[in-house]
């Protein structure tokens, strides 16, 4: 008897919030390595060139600190709402379909196949599962597409199938 092939078929439309959110998630690390890298070298600044005490300049670095990460905070955001709308495509409904065989995707008349060795890394967020396909370049499969039994169901298919090391799933979740 042929075993039965796992599949999960969703489709909706990537909300402007999601890929804003997508777009966070994405330069997260980056933002955090800046931000210390920043924050340390005031620090060192106002301490050691300045010589106003490290006290002060901790205090000083810390509010400088604070107004750059609003400041990438508002920019990012800008960023993502441009970024969002200048993609017609995008705001197009999307079909995925994640089986063993890989990712299938189709909007309107753009289709796009990834098998599993094509994906660098996996990452599922609180809001939604992240494939790379490239560096810079993942799909998205928001959480609000799929219902619990589909993403116990992804998450097995994901486990058994994903080739990199790099699949970062939420805890207890396989």
């Amino acid at each position: 008897m042929e075993e039965k092939k796992e599949i999960v078929s969703v489709s909706g439309v990537v909300s402007q919030e999601i890929f804003k959110k997508f777009l966070g998630y994405h330069i997260q690390s980056l933002n955090k390595m800046v931000l210390t890298v920043l924050l340390l070298g005031f620090f060192l600044y106002i301490w050691l060139i300045l010589d106003l005490g490290w006290i002060f300049a901790l205090i000083t670095a810390l509010i400088l600190w604070g107004i750059i990460k609003l400041m990438l905070t508002i920019v990012m955001n800008l960023r993502s709402v441009k970024e969002y709308k200048s993609d017609k495509l995008m705001q197009n409904e999307v079909f995925l379909t994640i089986s063993e065989d890989g990712i299938q995707q189709k909007r309107q008349k753009a289709e796009a196949s990834w098998e599993w060795d094509d994906i660098l890394s996996v990452h599922e967020q609180k809001e939604m599962f992240l494939f790379y396909v490239s560096k810079n370049k993942a799909v998205l499969l928001p959480k609000s597409f799929m219902v619990n039994h589909e993403m116990i169901k992804l998450r097995k298919i994901i486990h058994n199938n994903a080739l990199t090391q790099k699949v970062k799933l939420l805890e207890g979740s396989v």
